[in-house]
């Protein structure tokens, strides 16, 4: 079959939704990552400037399926203590029918001819992706170099009742208008420390299609005494993305009622019958001075009592050679392993980065 490779337009929406819903994750629990009910609206929270390309058979008369789509946008982000556009690599999906001939090859020679001499981009690949890691990541002659910079772990840590007791001056509230300019410092001071933290200014949270959903409240911050010492933003982005439960293995299938009875009574996941969505809350822009663990546990233990109840679970995300990783690790949780890539047709990016700087991760914009 013959295909043309264009750039996406807003027509074709549901054909690139049905195609994200073909491909689901394969396991115990077979997963759906949605994005209805507009895929282009996570588009634009995923990269300040989306670059979405779709593959539609030549002979198609009208819109109908696709074959493939992916997205090469560009975000800003804290590169070196500098300010920098780098795209991100994500969303490939092709057709089952159409991964058997030239498409894949197709696709990458047209994105050569998209970056600029010498640019780069992000990506990420799930860690059980082996179909990916077997093709895009391998190598093979006319595919771009995959360079590893890293392992991100991403935290599905459950909600329970708790208190935790704080230090002596220290105390944890929601920031509010008044807070901004405080909030606007911390996020700059310890955000430019690290490789990848996204660039953006607080005021675009109203109306800002790359913060869609995020409200301008929606902020745990951690004073020790008067000042301003960790922040962890809190986003539903359920009118954005979801997680849906397609099917269960036979054996979590006959034990998912047992299993979220003990959910209940302890703190975890739920798992929703067939059809249903996942519940969980995702955290983002988490910074804490001096990247002191201990504040940003603080944060969490609040975290997890504040929103029990109305969440099973909060989402979070670091690389693993960050101190703060060690954090997640001490509450219930479900992992989840990714490789990052830095992705490249003209050399090894990595040796452009300063090595001293721990990079970062913001899940919601994965």
């Amino acid at each position: 079959m013959s295909f043309v490779i264009r750039p996406a337009q807003p027509d074709d929406n549901e054909a690139i939704l049905s195609l994200l819903e073909g491909t689901p994750q394969q396991g115990a629990v077979t997963l759906n990552f949605e994005r209805r009910p507009d895929y282009f609206r996570g588009a634009r929270v995923t990269c300040e400037e989306p670059d979405v390309w779709v593959a539609e058979p030549r002979d198609t008369a009208s819109k109908g399926p696709i074959g493939a789509v992916y997205n090469v946008g560009w975000r800003r982000l804290w590169v070196n203590g500098e300010v920098r556009n780098i795209r991100y690599a994500h969303d490939l999906r092709i057709a089952v029918s159409c991964r058997n001939g030239t498409l894949l090859h197709r696709m990458f020679r047209k994105l050569r001819n998209q970056l600029a001499p010498g640019e780069w981009m992000q990506t990420t690949v799930l860690r059980d992706n082996q179909a990916s890691m077997s093709t895009v990541a391998s190598g093979r002659a006319g595919l771009p170099t995959y360079y590893p910079f890293g392992t991100i772990e991403t935290s599905l840590i459950y909600t329970r009742a708790r208190r935790a007791r704080l230090p002596e001056g220290w105390s944890i509230r929601r920031t509010g208008p008044y807070d901004r300019p405080a909030v606007a410092r911390l996020l700059r001071e310890e955000g430019s420390k690290k490789q990848f933290f996204p660039y953006w200014h607080l005021d675009r949270q109203q109306g800002d299609p790359f913060c869609f959903g995020m409200g301008s409240d929606q902020f745990l911050g951690l004073w020790e005494g008067e000042e301003l010492r960790g922040l962890l933003g809190f986003w539903d982005q359920r009118d954005i993305k979801q997680t849906r439960v397609l099917a269960y293995r036979k054996g979590l299938r006959v034990l998912r009622h047992v299993y979220n009875t003990h959910s209940r009574l302890r703190g975890g996941l739920r798992l929703p019958p067939p059809g249903g969505v996942l519940s969980y809350l995702t955290l983002h822009s988490i910074v804490v001075a001096d990247n002191e663990p201990r504040r940003l546990q603080a944060l969490l233990d609040h975290a997890v009592e504040c929103f029990h109840g109305r969440y099973d679970a909060l989402v979070c995300g670091f690389f693993s050679q960050d101190p703060l990783a060690r954090v997640a690790a001490g509450y219930r949780r479900q992992r989840l392993l990714s490789d990052h890539f830095l992705v490249s047709y003209e050399g090894d990016p990595r040796e452009q980065l300063d090595s001293t700087r721990l990079p970062y991760v913001d899940v919601a914009r994965l």
